[in-house]
């Protein structure tokens, strides 16, 4: 009997791609510290509200531990989603794979109305614009950003006093209406934290709809480097304190420039933790600019552990995210 589901016909690794999550998990969470479904299960009790996560957060998983920590603090009745099993499609999309990803997309949205929910909370831009721009049959639910939902509740929340000023720039991107508001959204969380002073570096639609390696790519490797070197001398120059990046992938490109700077480049939702108490190491910026395998699997050992992560499969991920050039 032959499958209806659509065919994979590209070249590119989806397993590889996809594979590297779970390993990169392991080494950073313990297992009760991964609170999410990683499986769509097939008869969930209704929630009021789905988290999804998407895939490549999970990557740096210190910004899921402290969102979970955030929802929990404003009394959020959720269950959190995330991982290659609720893959959205848009990585088929760009690699030509349309067919797949139509099909995986349409999925997606058939787990979330699993659990009946009201809203569906979505974490990755990428997600976010597949869910908006190329679904064709919209969810029975109210789909949300992240950031849209954190900006409409952060006066709820309770902040520790602010012991000193800090001066906080803002990478955002622009270009797009949901990128606007997104930015938009960005400026109240982190203007509602005590202390906080907001530098707006400004953005440039040059750089894409979101820091990625493709949107690098698109616009030229040598433009969009030195967009974002004039970034980071702006706010270099504006004695900032933190560099607050918008989106996990925006955090992932720009950490490994760390060390080349005198402030930190932190997602904005480790901001918003720090002003709240909560305080999750930020391992992907670490063990990026350790550059040693040795190392960084030592780092991770009590997670590896607990997780009874098979060693002989972490190496050559740690090499791939971690080594490349």
């Amino acid at each position: 009997m032959g499958s209806s589901e659509p065919r994979i016909k590209s070249g590119f690794n989806y397993a590889r791609q996809f594979g590297e999550i779970p390993v990169l998990v392991d080494l950073q969470l313990r297992p009760e510290q991964q609170t999410w479904l990683a499986k769509p299960p097939k008869d969930p009790e209704p929630i009021e509200t789905v988290l999804y996560l998407g895939c490549n957060v999970l990557r740096t998983s210190h910004i899921v531990a402290t969102l979970t920590d955030i929802l929990e603090r404003l009394g959020t009745k959720y269950q959190a989603v995330g991982g290659p099993a609720y893959c959205c499609g848009i990585v088929h999309h760009r690699n030509g794979d349309t067919e797949v990803g139509y099909s995986l997309g349409d999925k997606m949205v058939r787990y979330f109305e699993a659990f009946q929910p009201e809203r569906v909370v979505m974490f990755c831009p990428s997600c976010i614009s597949t869910y908006e721009e190329l679904l064709e049959a919209p969810g029975s639910f109210e789909a949300l950003s992240a950031l849209e939902y954190l900006a409409e509740r952060i006066h709820e929340l309770e902040f520790l006093p602010a012991t000193k000023t800090q001066r906080v720039a803002l990478h955002y991107h622009t270009g797009h209406e949901f990128q606007d508001k997104h930015a938009a959204a960005l400026r109240t969380i982190l203007g509602a934290l005590p202390g906080v002073e907001l530098v707006d570096l400004g953005a440039d639609a040059r750089l894409g709809r979101i820091c990625a390696p493709h949107n690098r790519q698109a616009a030229g490797p040598e433009l969009w480097d030195n967009l974002m070197r004039s970034s980071f001398e702006a706010a270099a120059a504006a004695e900032v304190d933190v560099y607050a990046t918008i989106y996990h992938g925006c955090q992932r490109q720009h950490c490994l420039s760390q060390p080349h700077w005198p402030f930190q480049i932190e997602h904005y939702l480790t901001v918003v933790g720090r002003a709240l108490g909560i305080a999750y190491e930020d391992k992907y910026r670490q063990w990026a600019a350790l550059g040693d395998v040795d190392r960084i699997m030592a780092d991770a050992e009590p997670c590896m552990r607990a997780n009874g992560a098979d060693v002989a499969a972490i190496r050559p991920v740690l090499e791939r995210v971690f080594l490349k050039k």
